[in-house]
């Protein structure tokens, strides 16, 4: 985010790691707890990790605070950005990438031309698929909210 211009708009959005102390885990929202564990190098054996490990401090921003904050980056640097828009499939040659896109609201499919190709979709990726690149584990062991 430093390299976008953009860490000190993220640390004003997040949660300080001072705040950050520990990961509860419980069976539901209002169930039994059954464990917490220190993390995020909040542990006083583990916070010189972490703090050497970057010049920037370690913060929580979750997804529906950085998504904006990104793509309003990548806007002011002269992207378009597309949203309810479902990648088909790439060609890539020596001048770029061309990339079939369908808007999910109209169903009509088009092609979009660019230097790069940002592969962003998650685990189930296409992009990923379809540039052969592996991806080793176990997906969708677990999930995450923010509350």
């Amino acid at each position: 985010l430093r390299d976008l211009g953009l860490a000190e708009e993220a640390l004003a959005l997040a949660t300080p790691n001072d705040l950050m102390g520990e990961n509860t885990y419980c069976t539901s929202l209002v169930g039994e707890e059954l464990g917490r564990l220190r993390t995020w190098g909040t542990q006083p054996h583990r916070r010189s990790d972490y703090e050497l490990a970057s010049p920037e401090q370690i913060c929580d921003l979750p997804q529906n605070l950085l998504e904006p904050l990104l793509v309003g980056g990548a806007a002011r640097q002269g992207a378009r950005v597309r949203f309810s828009t479902e990648f088909l499939r790439c060609e890539q040659d020596s001048e770029g990438v061309t990339s079939w896109v369908r808007e999910r609201d109209t169903g009509r499919e088009y092609s979009i031309r660019s230097r790069y190709l940002i592969g962003a979709d998650g685990a189930n990726s296409r992009v990923v698929d379809q540039a052969g690149l592996p991806l080793e584990g176990k997906m969708g062991v677990s999930g995450s909210i923010n509350i």
